[in-house]
C-alpha cells in the first residue's frame, strides 16, 4: 500500500503544480491606473513661474537694502558699523546701535529718501558704555 501511495501523491503534486503555473501564466494583468494625475498639466508652468517671481522680489530687496545702505554711509553724520539694514517689498527696517541720538533720526531721513522706499521701520537704539 505504501508503494502505491507515495508515486500517486508525486503525480497528484506534480498536476497540481502544472495547473498552478499555467494559471499564474494567464492569469497575470499589470494594475490598471484609476486616479487622475497628482497635478494638472500647468501646474509645473505656474510653480515655475511663482518661484521666479519669488526670486525676483528678493532680488529687488537685497538691492533696495544696499542702495539704502549706501545712501545713509555716503551722508556720513551715521556710523554703520553696527546697523543691519534689511527690506521687503518697499519697508526698510534699520536695527543695530549707534553711539549718538541724533544719528537715529538722520538715518531714518535718509532711508526714506532713497527711491523705492515706502516705509522705515526703525529699530535702533544708542550704544551704550561699555557695550
Amino acid at each position: 500500500m505504501k508503494h502505491r501511495f507515495i508515486p500517486m501523491l508525486a503525480a497528484l503534486a506534480l498536476t497540481s503544480v502544472h495547473a498552478l503555473a499555467a494559471d499564474a501564466a494567464t492569469s497575470y494583468s499589470p494594475p490598471v491606473v484609476t486616479h487622475a494625475p497628482n497635478a494638472a498639466p500647468g501646474a509645473a508652468q505656474e510653480k515655475a513661474a511663482r518661484k521666479a517671481a519669488h526670486n525676483a522680489a528678493k532680488a529687488a530687496d537685497r538691492k533696495l537694502a544696499a542702495n539704502v545702505r549706501k545712501a545713509v554711509t555716503k551722508k556720513g553724520d551715521v556710523r554703520m558699523a553696527n546697523v543691519v539694514v534689511l527690506a521687503k517689498s518697499g519697508v526698510v527696517t534699520l536695527t543695530g546701535t549707534v553711539p549718538e541720538a541724533t544719528q537715529i533720526a538722520a538715518a531714518q531721513q535718509h532711508a526714506q529718501d532713497v527711491e523705492g522706499v515706502s516705509q522705515v521701520v526703525n529699530r535702533l537704539t544708542v550704544r551704550t558704555p561699555g557695550n
